[in-house]
């Protein structure tokens, strides 16, 4: 059986949402809405703190599972999981 072949990201779609430096002095996201597509398999930690999200898209990816946490998006009323490994 062939392993998946691993394509890595385009660089001109990776975007950084805060500076490491922000992150360490306690800035926080209000992004409303967020799109994270290209085959990943698995979702940073940090994408939990984003408590200002009311959408998140996810599709189009290799996720297997969505952790519990989350639920720590209180503000979420769209969340789009189409075309993933989800079981």
């Amino acid at each position: 059986m062939p392993k998946e072949k691993y394509d890595p990201p385009d660089p001109r779609r990776i975007y950084t949402i805060m500076s490491a430096e922000e992150v360490a002095n306690g800035k926080k996201s209000h992004w409303a809405e967020l799109e994270i597509s290209g085959r990943v398999r698995s979702l940073s930690t940090s994408l939990w703190s984003l408590t200002h999200l009311t959408a998140l898209h996810l599709n189009d990816n290799n996720l297997a599972r969505i952790p519990p946490d989350i639920a720590k998006l209180h503000n979420l009323v769209y969340l789009d999981l189409s075309s993933n490994k989800l079981r």
